[in-house]
Formats: C-alpha cells, structure tokens, sequence
C-alpha cells in the first residue's frame, strides 16, 4: 500500500527509504531495535507455523455482531496462539467489537462461541468463564481500582477460584501474586502498597496479571501500551 516507508522507534528517527528493497523481518528488526535473523521465517512468534487446516478448531468465533449505530455484520475467527488485530481511526469501532466480545457491550445481533461453545447471553461473567478475558482501553475509568492495593487488584477477577465455600485462601492469594509480581517485574514496595500510587506502567502490569492469571483462551488488549513509558513497554 506504499512505495516508501519510515521507522520511528521511542521518539527516534531509524530509517527512511524505498520498501522495496526490504526485506520483511528487516524491517521487523528496525521497529524492535533487535537482530531479528534468528527468528523464523514462518512467523515472529512461530505460533502461525501450523497454518488454518481443516482439522483445526477456532477458539473464537464471531459471527454477525451488530449494534446499532456501531457495529454492523462483525465476524471474526482467532486460533490458537494467533495474535490478531484490529485498527482503525476512533469512533471506527475498533474498541466497540473487543467489548462486544466480552460482554461489556450488549449487542442486538450475533453470536459467539469459543471452543465451539457458544456463549448464550455474552455477559462479562460468561465471558470470562468461557476463558475470554480484557485489558480497557482506560486503566483508570475500567481497570485498577485506585484504592486496593496490588495484591487485591491482581487477584480481583481470579477470587471465585482462591474460595471454598466463601473462604478466601490468602496463601493461594499470596502464592498467584508472588509468581505475576515477579514475572511482569512489577515495581511496588510491597503487594499491600495502594496500586494507586504506582506509575502507569506498573498500574498496566498490575491489569495483566489480574487477567493472565485466570489463564484466558483469548486475551484482548486495548491499546495496552497508551500512556505508559518506554521501558514498560
């Protein structure tokens, strides 16, 4: 879609020239500021490598989601360990149908199923027990909640799992935290500091855990990097 391209990484001016010439993972390396040769060919990430045969099963599907006024015919199938995105200029609906998804959106029309089950009524709650999870757009108006600390922001959506019979397990509270707080090398003095109070990266990271720690089948991201520095990033 064009004759000439140029890369901006972190504020810097990397290159500008024909497209052409370029060779598709040069390109690749230039955007991420890292040798690229090493990766394969087939996909970044080698989770397309297997390809969209007959035998294979979407894990989501979507199929005519409409709302009126915002969504009109939405279909969308995603595989497994497929990294799929949407663009568009605001307002285009882009946000409208990752929250249809989830439940967050109520839709006049369509359905969707993941593993081949479909969800009745998409509601966020069935959303999240049919494995479909989300990180906002907004972290502050959808996401963290400013005054819990991180640990009870981190194990929010995960508390129906950490209980029996109304008890909450405060060691597999501990244990979950531990693992995602080191893992996403979230900055805070301790799990009981207000999650208020971290930088937007952090408060970011303190999102991912709380979902990646329900171990979604599908996880969506809204512009997850808006907003924050380069080094969480």
């Amino acid at each position: 879609i064009c004759d000439r391209v140029t890369v901006l990484r972190d504020g810097r001016h990397i290159h500008t020239g024909e497209l052409a010439p370029l060779e598709r993972m040069q390109l690749v390396s230039m955007m991420l500021g890292r040798d690229m040769a090493e990766v394969r060919r087939d996909g970044l990430t080698g989770f397309a490598a297997e390809g969209h045969d007959a035998a294979r099963t979407p894990v989501l599907t979507a199929t005519g989601l409409d709302r009126r006024h915002q969504l009109h015919d939405i279909s969308v199938e995603l595989y497994a360990g497929e990294v799929l995105g949407l663009g568009g200029l605001l307002g285009s609906g882009r946000s409208e149908t990752a929250k249809a998804l989830t439940g967050a959106l109520p839709l006049d029309g369509g359905e969707i199923t993941v593993d081949g089950k479909r969800i009745g009524r998409p509601t966020p709650a069935a959303a999240i027990r049919a494995g479909i999870s989300m990180l906002p757009e907004d972290r502050k108006a959808e996401g963290i909640v400013p005054g819990l600390s991180v640990r009870e922001n981190i194990v929010l959506a995960a508390m129906p799992r950490l209980s029996k019979a109304g008890i909450v397990s405060r060691a597999k509270q501990d244990r979950i935290v531990d693992i995602f707080m080191k893992r996403l090398r979230i900055k805070a003095s301790s799990p009981e500091q207000k999650v208020g109070e971290l930088s937007g990266g952090n408060q970011q990271k303190v999102l991912l855990a709380r979902w990646l720690c329900l171990e979604p089948k599908v996880l969506l991201l809204d512009e997850p990097t808006r907003g924050i520095d380069v080094g969480a990033k």
